[in-house]
């Protein structure tokens, strides 16, 4: 399992609240999900990717990277399951202007390789899953890409969950399936430098601009997150982040699909963990 983070913001934002100053920051969620960090900035459709494998709350690197300002960023912190701790391994991966992370463990994850577009660089489930949306992605038609890539996962892999953000450099796609949560926000960047959210706003600004937030656990305390249902994916648009689309991806096979808790090593941290991570890849199980 995982950490996600994503936000889609009308207007460039500084994320560094979340990242390291709310009431469950991301860094502090690196605490326990310590197997390497990774973030995606975009500019111009384009992602700046900076990725480590090694815990995020011990690198001053990640402090750095959260003061960045983008309308669309992607962060992940990696609670290992399936690879070892390395960069080819750590979140978010990317292929040009298309960034992807995951959240949940899919056993026998060769099973997709036949279908994807190449071999992966890791020994991750994760990659394989996105070399596979990337050997079916219609850049015009993205739900139906990520459709058809859920729907074949689910006809040849048992997984704890497939929870993802899926960025083309134009949106931010969230989605749900499986036994972890994923929480949504809408927040007015209406605020001045001091507030909560640090965004640095200029005078000369038009009001009224938000930002559209998704991440696997509530970060404050006083703001009203929304859990995504199951089979629910959440469409940001920069252009338009206070009303963001959902759409289904599974309908009502989604119901039948049995979810396996997979993560039972509770105690395992570090290099311990990177080390039986390792060795589960070699399996698949």
């Amino acid at each position: 399992m995982c950490r996600l983070f994503g936000p889609a913001a009308t207007a460039p934002v500084d994320i560094s609240f979340e990242l390291l100053e709310a009431e469950n920051p991301l860094i502090r969620q690196s605490q326990r999900h310590d197997s390497g960090w990774g973030i995606a900035h975009y500019s111009n459709g384009t992602p700046a990717l900076e990725r480590f494998p090694h815990a995020a709350h011990g690198d001053p690197g990640f402090q750095q990277a959260a003061h960045a300002l983008a309308r669309l960023s992607m962060v992940h912190v990696r609670r290992a399951t399936m690879g070892g701790l390395k960069s080819e391994n750590t979140h978010p991966f990317a292929r040009g202007r298309f960034t992807y992370c995951h959240n949940g463990t899919i056993l026998q994850p060769r099973a997709l390789e036949d279908r994807a577009a190449r071999p992966p660089r890791g020994e991750t489930d994760s990659e394989r899953f996105f070399e596979l949306l990337m050997a079916l992605l219609e850049p015009e038609d993205v739900i139906g890409s990520l459709r058809r890539t859920v729907e074949l996962v689910c006809d040849r892999c048992r997984f704890s969950a497939l929870n993802f953000l899926f960025c083309d450099g134009r949106r931010l796609y969230a989605y749900r399936l499986g036994i972890y949560d994923l929480f949504s926000l809408v927040r007015s960047v209406d605020l001045d430098a001091d507030t909560r959210t640090h965004y640095h706003v200029h005078l000369e600004r038009p009001r009224g601009e938000h930002v559209a937030l998704v991440s696997s656990e509530r970060l404050t305390d006083d703001e009203p997150w929304g859990a995504l249902e199951q089979d629910q994916l959440m469409i940001c648009d920069p252009a338009d982040p206070d009303r963001p689309r959902v759409e289904r991806l599974l309908g009502e096979r989604a119901a039948e699909i049995e979810f396996v808790p997979l993560d039972h090593l509770e105690h395992l941290r570090g290099e311990a963990r990177g080390e039986w991570a390792a060795r589960r890849a070699e399996t698949g199980e």
